[in-house]
């Protein structure tokens, strides 16, 4: 990843941003943060004598660190590396499946109307399934723990290059969400989104750090692709955190829609790069990955139809 995101840096003259500022610590308090603890359970493990999962959690700290930052980076420079947008195409899909948008809207405003739009559960409940399923796998299923890592990494490398393909800015360019909240937050990043088109990348050597999580791709939907990737290895793995992981899956895909951060389209896209990634991640790690306990389910056994 930081070998392609220095090539690409260096055909399209665009230069590596570092978060600065309050960007800086939002990102620590939302992602590298919790990687410190992440890092901190490794050293746990290790001193009680598991060291196959210890040197997981070691390697498996700095390298999503490196891979979110190459994340943002290309993030960031989408509008100048392809500046093509599909909005509109993307659109035309919402407005032939309206019915489904329209319930999308309807189940976050009722079904889901306990949990408070200030209360950001979108996010909060993205970033805790992740680290759960971190946290549960290494402990309790050793052996799929180093394989879990893998998808994880792969599912944000592609999705990270997926964004180049056909981007898209989102819906919340056509109608406004059911969230007010998300709504200022999205016209905020639409301004920084057209300042940086008109200007260029100069404009990102400016603002780019204080910015660094501004950027805009809403295809495909990485957060319902996280979502449905630990959801399939809990089916597998952790038949216990199932309930938990449906409705965590379920809130993300009708927000994510109903906020207009996403087209309909995003969803079933994020969710075959996961699927994608989770099998991939069986023949690369295969090696790697400690021989199952006796009676434990493979993680190459067929998915769930």
């Amino acid at each position: 990843m930081i070998i392609v995101m220095l090539l690409v840096a260096r055909l399209f003259g665009l230069t590596v941003i570092f978060p600065s500022g309050e960007r800086a610590a939002f990102v620590g308090i939302h992602y590298i943060y919790p990687l410190i603890g992440v890092g901190a359970l490794g050293l746990v493990t290790f001193f009680i004598g598991n060291r196959a999962v210890s040197s997981r959690f070691l390697v498996a700290l700095p390298c999503y660190a490196a891979v979110l930052f190459v994340h943002f980076n290309m993030k960031l420079w989408i509008p100048h590396i392809n500046p093509y947008v599909f909005d509109d195409f993307y659109w035309g899909i919402d407005q032939f499946f309206r019915p489904i948008v329209e319930l999308c809207f309807v189940l976050r405003k009722s079904v889901f109307a306990f949990i408070p739009s200030e209360a950001n559960f979108y996010m909060i409940a993205y970033i805790a399934l992740f680290y759960t399923s971190f946290l549960y796998h290494a402990l309790k299923t050793p052996a799929v723990f180093g394989k879990l890592i893998v998808a994880a990494l792969l599912l944000q490398a592609f999705g990270t290059f997926a964004y180049l393909v056909a981007p898209a800015v989102g819906p919340f360019i056509y109608e406004t969400g059911v969230n007010p909240i998300i709504t200022s937050g999205q016209e905020s990043m639409l301004s920084f989104y057209r300042q940086s088109v008109a200007e260029g990348p100069q404009f990102l050597v400016e603002r780019g750090g204080i910015n660094f999580t501004a950027g805009l791709a809403a295809m495909p939907s990485l957060h319902t692709a996280g979502a449905f990737l630990f959801f399939l290895v809990a089916w597998k793995h952790g038949k216990v955190l199932i309930p938990l992981y449906a409705f965590i899956l379920t809130f993300i895909v009708v927000t994510a829609v109903a906020s207009r951060w996403h087209y309909l389209v995003d969803i079933p896209v994020g969710m075959l790069l996961a699927w994608t990634s989770y099998r991939l991640a069986n023949r690369l790690d295969s090696g790697l990955a400690n021989a199952p306990a006796a009676g434990e389910a493979h993680w190459s056994d067929p998915l769930p139809s």
